[in-house]
Formats: structure tokens, C-alpha cells, sequence
């Protein structure tokens, strides 16, 4: 379990990078910037990100594993309602996620994506590595229609694509 003095440090280089970023570019964020925001020293930074995309990535894995372990029996009983949940979480985050896109980021929400599919599965087992990957790059696309769109369509509406590219075989 992280140590609580971890946890404020996390959260407060997150919110300083998204801080900044709704302020500048960023690649005009340095990280030496972003200490200072945050309060926090660069050995601070380094101890728990790799550089400031994984401050990014990170933020959405941690919200995607809460999503997922408060709703996992849940989505045992209903599998379908995986997806309107699916679109619900990530309407809650459409600030941060159009942020993101915005600023030209979307390849580490995509990658958050795609590694949370995988992640914990035997991706030694070809046809579920290939299921997965199929249905993030479903979701993928979606989203990134969704956010050109401005969110603006239901998770509901969404869901019912995703269901439809689910059920699709063609094996």
C-alpha cells in the first residue's frame, strides 16, 4: 500500500501538470516548472515518474483500476454493462481526457488503453491477446471520435457500438 506522503505527492504533480497545461504547450513544461508548481524537488519527480508522460499514464491507469475494482462484480453479472460503465468512467474524466487530446497527448491515453486490456491476462494466449487488442483499438477509435465530437453523445449511445464490435466474429 503507498505511503499517504506518496499519495499527496502523486496527486500533487498532477494537478500542477494539468495545471500548466491548461496555461501552455507542453513542451514549454519543464520539468524543473513543474517541481516548483508542485512543490515538490526533481529528485521528488524522478522517484516516482519517469518523465512527465508518465504522469499522464499513470493518472489514467490509477483511475482505471479503481473504475474497474469497484465495478468488477458488477460487470460479472452484466457483461454488456461493461461498456456503458466503460463510457460513463471516462465522461467523468472528459475534462482531463480533452485536455489531453488538446494538447496532442492522446497517444499516452491510447497506450493506457491498450495496456489496461492486457494488463493482468496471459498474454502468452494468442487469442486473447488478439480479442484484446481488438477491442481497445475499438475503444480507441471510438473514443477519439467521441472527443472530436466533444463528448457530447451518451455512454449509452457509445456503448451499443462497442457491444456490436464485441459480438463480431469473424473466426
Amino acid at each position: 500500500m503507498p505511503r499517504r506522503k506518496d499519495i499527496v505527492v502523486v496527486d500533487q504533480l498532477e494537478n500542477a501538470l494539468f495545471h500548466l497545461l491548461k496555461e501552455k504547450e507542453y513542451k514549454d513544461i519543464s520539468i524543473s516548472e513543474l517541481c516548483d508548481k508542485a512543490w515538490v524537488s526533481r529528485c521528488t519527480f524522478y522517484r516516482n515518474y519517469r518523465d512527465m508522460d508518465d504522469i499522464i499514464y499513470q493518472f489514467f491507469m490509477k483511475k482505471s483500476k479503481k473504475w474497474w475494482d469497484e465495478n468488477y462484480t458488477t460487470f460479472l453479472k452484466d457483461e454488456k454493462y461493461v461498456s456503458v460503465s466503460l463510457f460513463q468512467y471516462l465522461l467523468s474524466l472528459k475534462d482531463v481526457i480533452l485536455l489531453v487530446y488538446q494538447k496532442g497527448l492522446s497517444h499516452i491515453f491510447e497506450k493506457h488503453i491498450f495496456d489496461s486490456a492486457i494488463n493482468g491476462r496471459n498474454v502468452l494466449d494468442k487469442e486473447q491477446s488478439y480479442s484484446s487488442a481488438r477491442v481497445s483499438g475499438s475503444i480507441v477509435g471510438l473514443t477519439n471520435e467521441w472527443v472530436r465530437r466533444g463528448m457530447q453523445d451518451s455512454p449509452e449511445y457509445l456503448a451499443k457500438f462497442l457491444n456490436k464490435e464485441i459480438e463480431y466474429k469473424t473466426i
